[in-house]
């Protein structure tokens, strides 16, 4: 009970006890113009996107990522630009009860870090969200949500619906440039890449996984033919060299879509990059329609 009423009280004190940044109005100004007029389909029906960016550590509510306050305006801006989604901003554990949950179409965690509850009731109703039908997305930390500090203790059915789990430092840091190569160019989801690549400067996550991709359709990846790590690097990585940085998948009825990409707040006034988020969200929410299947059986099937 102490956990919730906790949670609960950075819900109510506003976003910004969580976040600890508030955006200038240049910055605005930048995701305002990064931000489609329109969205790659048409929503089937009124949406609704719950958005997260609790960040806990030792049970307490830290300051995360100081790029959360710009993903969460950007998700707010393109959902009311575009019609596409409602985004609903809160950090209160409570909605994930099975009762207010089901208000929602699709859950993003916008760089959530640590063990955000640990009610199995809240648990097995996000997992069961998704599994039933809903849809999930996470930006950047997402991927750490859910951890034990300092052990890396990960809570596994979490990471097997997203899709991964970092445990390896960063072989790239915030201000390390590496280049960025489109993996499905059918994907309507890279649509606006028109199958070329770009380069990035970007925090990234290592996976500890074995074959990311027999789990993964992965949609965009570091090029390792131009770019060359700045930090250590597993060993599993060191072999197979792959490093995705989004991709979609599915899990029982529902769908997930993950980015890599977040960790630095110009991510979310990067044109291009905006749309293949939103094109990610409308993937999740179940309006744009993709293939999930592994990359790795894709590969197969053209051998």
């Amino acid at each position: 009970m102490k956990q919730t009423v906790q949670y609960s009280l950075v819900a109510a004190l506003g976003v910004s006890l969580a976040c600890g940044q508030q955006l200038s109005p240049e910055q605005k100004q930048q995701i305002d113009a990064a931000i489609p007029a329109k969205a790659p389909a048409k929503p089937k029906k009124p949406r609704r996107l719950l958005v997260s960016s609790l960040c806990v550590r030792d049970g307490r509510v830290m300051r995360g990522h100081p790029s959360i306050a710009a993903g969460n305006y950007a998700l707010e801006q393109m959902g009311k630009r575009t019609g596409a989604f409602e985004a609903v901003i809160s950090n209160d554990v409570e909605m994930f009860r099975p009762g207010k949950i089901k208000q929602f179409d699709a859950i993003c965690f916008n760089n959530t870090q640590g063990v955000l509850f640990e009610d199995p009731e809240l648990k097995d109703s996000l997992l069961g969200f998704v599994t039933g039908g809903g849809g999930f997305l996470g930006f950047h930390a997402a991927v750490v949500s859910f951890v034990q500090y300092p052990k890396y203790d990960f809570w596994p059915p979490f990471g097997r619906m997203l899709g991964g789990t970092e445990n390896g430092g960063h072989p790239w840091m915030p201000g390390d440039s590496f280049a960025v190569k489109v993996d499905d160019p059918k994907s309507p989801l890279n649509a606006v890449f028109k199958g070329k690549g770009f380069e990035i400067a970007e925090e990234v996550f290592q996976f500890q996984e074995p074959a990311l991709r027999e789990r993964l359709h992965v949609l965009l990846s570091i090029d390792m033919d131009k770019s060359t790590p700045t930090r250590s690097v597993l060993p599993i990585r060191q072999q197979d060299k792959d490093f995705p940085m989004t991709w979609i998948r599915s899990e029982g009825k529902g769908r997930v879509f993950y980015s890599a990409f977040g960790h630095n707040a110009h991510v979310f006034s990067n044109a291009p990059l905006v749309a293949h988020f939103l094109a990610g969200i409308q993937y999740a929410l179940g309006d744009l329609k993709a293939d999930a299947t592994p990359s790795a059986k894709l590969a197969s099937r053209r051998k």
